[in-house]
């Protein structure tokens, strides 16, 4: 007997570890459990990257990075734990072995599957790890979101799928209830830092990741709930996640992380194609070729702009654009807001189109090219390019909020402090003085005279340009320093080219910021929403850049004061149309009177579908619009018997005070059962209440319905003490039916009367 108690006592024998393997298994599982909030916590992470590429594009990379580590490290560990004891940890090295080497076959089978048919061959893998290291540049110097393209999405793919992987080791072999959240939390640090210029916020990513991380501590407590305390505790997971979402942004030294972009250096593309300023002529020579078609919706299209000139040596305006690489978002113009817009969507599709220039109206907010397509922005003007020749039949669609300006607002403005914009070349190349600059100030001078803010002068500048001078389609091109001192003293006919060429010129000799653009008009109308635009349609405007607004359009050119659309701002056309002296030295006077006030016809009367910038989108319009008619039903119905009661009572016959009394009795001992048939005798609404209320107070309801009859039946004229005696009872009467009937129920009475209650209140 000894014996065998001392065999069940020794160590490692029945007694000591009789429990130990159900215990291991339940450590186990709950470990294997808490793989599910691994799976959440990781893709909180990832879904950081929707800042940096679109959604679409992201989801799939995420979907693989997310789930196959999780996988790959539960099914490792299983195998791994039959091959040794199962109460051991199984070895580090096999698991983080094989998971690269899953990484290396995937990333080849999905995202570089061009390089080496899907397998995970030499080619792929260099090309994978090349790109991975050049990423983070390409992306910081890329106007976000990136687009989705393999050498791009590799890193998302990479910094998730490690993360993931670490977390579900973590979360398999330690018993931390917080540790396997830790690396989603780094991961999430990159999206942070490359999407700090992207579209959108990071505190929906941050938010789900402080959610998903509560879920994780909850099942890894070391607790041990049962199942069922478990899912009561869940609506407690959501709080860290809704502080994190509603109350980040204002929680101290949470702000903004740094971005980045501004350290690094982008590549700098500048383009190198002919001026279309310089083709305006043979645009408009051959006026019946067909450029390409837009389809349009919303607001009435306007101009479209091609390219953007801001450069000028004398002899020509050139671009000085950077072209940076974007996904389909143009940024907006840095320190502008030119106040209301309306939005305008365009769908193009080429004929001929020459050059490396894709035509928008006014600067883009978003652009969608064909897959494969490369497309820059110059973020200073907004202009597009794809980098070569646009092939005909190549189709986009582009998304404008066309500013619509305030005049008053323009009428003060300053011109930005832009030195490069107002620069001329005033001395030749064996430094001698150009005759010609000095020529231009004094008829900028001479125009603009009398006039105190830089718009008017733009705006004096544009009418006597419109007024003194005749559009001539066949006019010979050049805007050199002679041709434009040609057209302004002897010539009197040119282009779009010569009429935005010369007004720049103009304006920079008096210190206003200027640049070219060149595009075309809106063209001819084919159908409903469609419209075809000819080489006829070409046409050259400046625009001058002022405080706080931006560039704006000018229109220059005769017949286009009306034709600027939506986007241009044009000068009150004069009353009487005159011809200017051509000499250089003694200019006409301006068409606008100093007394005249510019304004601008667009920003006169508001115009019909405007855009994001005018008012609430209309998923949150329509909620709030019920809202506050749910809300001022209720305020009604809450009002309509205060002041039914306020009238009866505050009446100044003392007959009809009693009456309303008597009626406030009727109404509310209907909420306690008395039939609302209205044929009771004043005698029977005594009895019920007498009955229903008791009490001192429903034995006063029989001498107070004697006195009813009384003064409805028999005439009788009763004085102020009996109307007060009479409201007295009333308010007992209110006081008792209140504490008896519940608030909810007397809310929900007061709601489904409140459209009859006004008849009652007119009959009383």
């Amino acid at each position: 007997m000894s014996t065998i108690t001392a065999v069940r006592d020794a160590p490692g024998r029945l007694d000591a570890p009789a429990t130990s393997p159900t215990a291991e298994d339940a450590e186990r599982a709950r470990r294997l459990w808490s793989l599910l909030p691994v799976v959440a916590v990781s893709g909180a992470a990832g879904y950081g990257f929707a800042r940096v590429f679109p959604v679409s594009e992201l989801l799939p990379v995420l979907a693989v990075a997310v789930f196959a580590p999780v996988v790959l490290s539960a099914v490792l560990s299983g195998l791994l734990r039959r091959r040794t004891d199962p109460t051991a940890t199984a070895p580090l090295w096999p698991s983080a072995l094989l998971t690269g080497v899953a990484w290396a076959v995937v990333v080849s089978a999905t995202l570089f599957h061009e390089v080496s048919d899907g397998l995970p061959g030499g080619p792929a893998l260099r090309a994978a790890w090349a790109a991975l290291l050049d990423a983070p540049h390409a992306l910081l110097s890329t106007i976000l979101p990136a687009p989705g393209e393999p050498e791009l999405l590799v890193l998302p793919h990479a910094v998730v799928w490690t993360a993931t992987a670490v977390s579900a080791e973590l979360a398999l072999r330690t018993r931390a209830p917080l540790l396997p959240a830790l690396p989603a939390v780094l991961a999430l640090g990159f999206p942070l830092v490359l999407g700090a210029d992207g579209p959108g916020s990071a505190y929906p990513a941050a938010s789900a990741l402080a959610g998903a991380t509560a879920l994780l501590v909850l099942v890894r407590s070391r607790s041990r709930l049962p199942l069922r305390a478990m899912a009561l505790r869940l609506p407690v997971v959501a709080a860290p996640a809704l502080v994190v979402g509603l109350l980040g942004p204002y929680l101290p030294g949470l702000g903004a992380p740094a971005d980045l972009t501004e350290a690094v250096t982008p590549p700098t593309v500048r383009p190198q194609a002919t001026s279309p300023l310089d083709q305006v002529a043979a645009w408009m020579r051959n006026g019946d070729e067909k450029v390409f078609t837009v389809r349009t919706s919303g607001t009435a299209p306007g101009n479209y702009r091609l390219a953007v000139l801001d450069r000028y040596d004398g002899t020509t305006w050139t671009s000085g654009a950077g072209l940076t690489r974007t996904g389909g978002r143009v940024p907006a113009e840095k320190d502008a807001d030119p106040g209301r817009t309306k939005t305008l969507e365009q769908r193009f599709t080429v004929q001929s189109l020459p050059g490396i220039w894709l035509p928008a109206a006014d600067r883009p907010a978003s652009v969608s090219t064909p897959g494969g397509t490369s497309l820059s922005v110059d973020p200073d003007s907004g202009v597009l390019s794809t980098g070569d020749a646009v092939p005909p039949g190549f189709t986009y669609t582009a998304t404008s909020h066309l500013p619509v300006y305030d005049a008053e607002r323009l009428r003060y403005a300053t011109t930005a402090d832009n030195p490069a914009r107002v620069a001329l070349p005033a001395v030749d190349a064996a430094g001698q003085p150009i005759t010609s600059v000095r020529s231009f100030r004094r008829i900028a001078e001479r125009v603009t005279q009398g006039s105190t803010h830089p718009y008017e002068q733009a705006v004096r500048l544009a009418d006597w340009l419109r007024t003194a001078y005749r559009l001539d389609p066949g006019a010979l091109p050049g805007h050199t320093y002679r041709s434009l001192e040609f057209f302004l003293a002897d010539g009197g006919r040119g282009t779009s080219e010569q009429f935005a060429a010369a007004f720049a010129v103009l304006a920079r000799t008096l210190g206003l910021p200027t640049r070219v653009a060149v595009g075309f008009r809106s063209g001819t109308q084919t159908g409903a929403g469609t419209w075809q635009v000819r080489g006829r349609d070409v046409l050259a405007w400046p625009e001058v850049e002022f405080t706080g607004v931006g560039w704006v359009p000018f229109h220059p050119t005769p017949g286009e004061a009306t034709q600027g659309g939506s986007v241009g701002v044009s000068a009150q056309e004069p009353e009487e149309p005159r011809n200017a002296g051509r000499e250089t030295t003694d200019p006409a006077r301006p068409s606008t009177s100093p007394s005249t006030s510019p304004r601008t016809p667009d920003a006169a009367a508001p115009a019909a579908g405007e855009g994001p910038g005018s008012g609430p989108p209309l998923w949150l319009t329509v909620p709030l619009a019920l809202l506050l008619l749910t809300t001022a039903y209720v305020l009604y119905a809450l009002w309509l018997p205060y002041r039914r009661r306020s009238r009866r009572r505050g009446d100044p016959d003392a007959r009809r005070r009693v009456l309303g009394a008597w009626q406030q009795i009727v109404e509310h001992l209907t909420e306690i059962g008395l039939p609302a048939t209205g044929a009771h005798t004043a005698q029977e609404v005594a009895d019920f209440g007498a009955e229903r209320v008791g009490g001192a107070v429903g034995g006063r309801l029989p001498a107070l319905a004697t006195l009813v009859n009384e003064v409805a039946y028999a005439g009788r004229r009763p004085d102020v003490a009996a109307a007060d005696a009479a409201w007295a009872d009333c308010e007992a009467v209110e006081k008792t039916v209140r504490d008896r009937v519940p608030r909810r129920t007397r809310l929900v009475r007061l709601l489904r009367s409140a459209a009859r209650g006004r008849g009652r209140g007119r009959r009383a």
